[in-house]
């Protein structure tokens, strides 16, 4: 303050006794006693030339006037009503370009604005201190505008208002803090990936060692190993990808079946009805393509129960020799102390059926089968090899002395569509199904042959010491009445087969509404919530999804009956695990089998 000028340096003394000057007027100051050091020396001109007019010190004035004019602020003084005395600084612009001395400050802003500036006014005035707000004018324009405003207190109950225009920098600041935050954001994602990768990359690495130290062989065991875990990776997309397209495809099959069921009994005596079964039975047909692209994905629905391995093959080796033929003769090589196991025997059977027709094609003039069954303990370096928990396995081993099978084509015998057989012969399908069977199961298959030495597949099944068969007891569902009555909400996003189901429920009576997701069907049972009788919902749908659903509508309606339809595994043991008690639908159904299933529920529920 002591390097003002004296003039300028009277006047902050006045206004600032404690001759603490605001930063935010210091540029401001600074002009003016740099106008003040002009005007001394204008004047000592004058007083030298004695001839200066009174239009040259006009004009002097002028300038001065110009130089406040210039500064970025708006200097505004008011007394203690708010009223405006004099308005220096910026050229005023919208919104606050009706701002003139004599008119109140809160006459020319916001509504919204007026009660934070009075509180503040009042304050300055009151406790004698310099206060700071923000200030948001014009809102209700194209163009609102954002002022940083300080209030200082003056003599006489005045208050000096410099506004300064912050809108461009206020939108620059949030701006940038969003990008601070999404590039810290990407970088926390990085660094998450990053740390994921390296630890899963760790992990394989220590697996990969430790292989390669049991197996003395580094350079051989490390070529073996990444072998395996691409023909893993590519066997794993493939069952993803075989697995979804399974479950889409057998949602069609499940209406063209259907409907194709309901021509059939609408065509009695008609010449339609034998090419309406030659669409059902290429349905079944297809069906069961999809049945084992399932399997293979391990996405299908078993029903696993306690095994004695060695009574079933002894069981099924008498079909065996039928189906293969009295050209090639069946070896029984079976353990006496086998242990057992728990898998799904149907399956099983169609393992060894499947694995006994490959070898019935692989031996043309004849040949010996062999079925062989050990226990095996699978030490962990195997076990990571074969891709299982290491531990107590029942084997079983089906030989052949067939013509083999060359490395190219081991490599992809389990892939689903892959065959070496003629068009016509064959699917591609059954080792697929053995594949994904065995890994289903919780275990292993592997393949060993050469070109004329014959083929072995060795099946790995985990033992088990539980003597309890938990196969849940199958139910038989009463005969449904001939027409049903009440109304049914059918929740399924496949609109074939929500259109389907419509149909059989309405020829049998129901009254039937539909929805393409759970929250729609979750809108319409509150909208009809006293009429509906029972839900029939499908797993997996869009914006939420069977279980969510049920757990719903349980919530509004404890017993209220319901029935779940679903395609494959994942989806079953959610729903046991979710959903205990619910009855549930297997796709692909027949029309009868929707009518027994909702009668059921609905019985069970009386």
């Amino acid at each position: 303050m002591d390097d003002f000028h004296s003039l300028l340096r009277r006047q902050l003394k006045r206004h600032f006794p404690d001759r603490q000057v605001p930063r935010e007027l210091e540029p401001m100051l600074a002009a003016v006693d740099q106008a003040y050091r002009q005007f001394d020396d204008d004047r000592a001109m004058v007083e030298r030339s004695l001839d200066l007019s009174s239009q040259e010190l006009l004009q002097a004035n002028a300038e001065l006037r110009a130089l406040v004019g210039a500064f970025p602020d708006q200097i505004l003084r008011l007394d203690a009503a708010g009223t405006i005395l004099d308005v220096k600084g910026a050229v005023q612009a919208e919104p606050v370009r009706r701002w003139a001395a004599g008119h109140r400050v809160s006459e020319s802003i916001d509504p919204s604005a007026r009660a934070p500036l009075a509180a503040a006014l009042g304050r300055v005035i009151t406790e004698q201190v310099p206060l700071n707000l923000e200030l948001e004018l014009g809102a209700d324009t194209a163009t609102p505008r954002l002022y940083e405003a300080r209030l200082l207190p003056m003599e006489g109950a005045q208050v000096l208002l410099i506004l300064r225009d912050v809108t461009e920098r206020h939108y620059a600041e949030i701006e940038l803090r969003a990008s601070q935050i999404a590039l810290h954001e990407a970088h926390r994602d990085l660094e998450r990936r990053v740390e994921e990768r390296t630890a899963a990359l760790a992990r394989v690495n220590d697996e990969l060692r430790r292989e390669m130290a049991d197996r003395q062989a580094a350079e051989s065991a490390r070529s073996q190993l990444e072998e395996q875990l691409r023909h893993a990776q590519k066997m794993e997309a493939i069952g993803r990808l075989s697995g979804g397209i399974a479950h889409d495809f057998n949602n069609l099959l499940t209406a063209i079946r259907g409907y194709s069921e309901l021509l059939l009994r609408a065509l009695t005596g008609s010449p339609l009805r034998a090419d309406v079964e030659e669409i059902f039975n290429a349905a079944e047909r297809a069906a069961t393509l999809t049945g084992q692209l399932l399997a293979f994905s391990r996405r299908q629905i078993l029903s696993p129960e306690i095994l004695v391995l060695n009574q079933r093959v002894m069981d099924m080796s008498r079909m065996l020799n039928r189906l293969i033929g009295e050209h090639i003769a069946i070896d029984l090589h079976l353990a006496t102390d086998l242990w057992t196991v728990r898998v799904d025997a149907a399956q099983l059977e169609q393992v060894l059926v499947n694995l006994a027709l490959n070898a019935r094609d692989a031996m043309p003039e004849g040949g010996r089968l062999a079925i062989e069954t050990a226990n095996r303990e699978i030490p962990a370096a195997k076990a990571h090899a074969f891709e299982i928990a290491p531990g107590p396995f029942v084997e079983l081993r089906v030989r052949d002395t067939g013509v083999g099978i060359t490395p190219e084509v081991q490599g992809r015998i389990f892939e689903p569509f892959f065959t070496t057989k003629p068009k016509g012969a064959g699917t591609g399908l059954g080792l697929s199904m053995v594949y994904g069977f065995v890994r289903q199961s919780g275990g292993a298959v592997t393949v060993t042959s050469a070109p004329g030495r014959g083929s072995t597949f060795t099946l790995l099944l985990p033992r088990t010491d539980d003597t309890t068969d938990r196969r849940p007891t199958p139910k038989t569902l009463p005969a449904p009445p001939t027409h049903g009555s009440g109304t049914i909400l059918i929740a399924e996003d496949e609109r074939a087969l929500r259109r389907l189901s419509a149909t059989v429920l309405g020829q049998a009576g129901y009254h039937t509404l539909e929805a393409s997701d759970g929250q729609q069907a979750l809108d319409l049972y509150t909208v009809h919530a006293q009429k509906i009788a029972m839900v029939v919902t499908d797993v997996v749908m869009p914006r939420m999804g069977g279980i969510e659903l049920a757990k719903r509508l349980r919530h509004l309606r404890p017993t209220l009956p319901l029935l779940f339809v679903t395609g494959y595994v994942e989806q079953s043991d959610a729903l046991h695990e979710s959903a205990a008690g619910t009855p549930v639908l297997l796709k692909p159904f027949s029309p009868d089998a929707l009518l027994l299933a909702v009668h059921s529920a609905l019985q069970d529920e009386q």
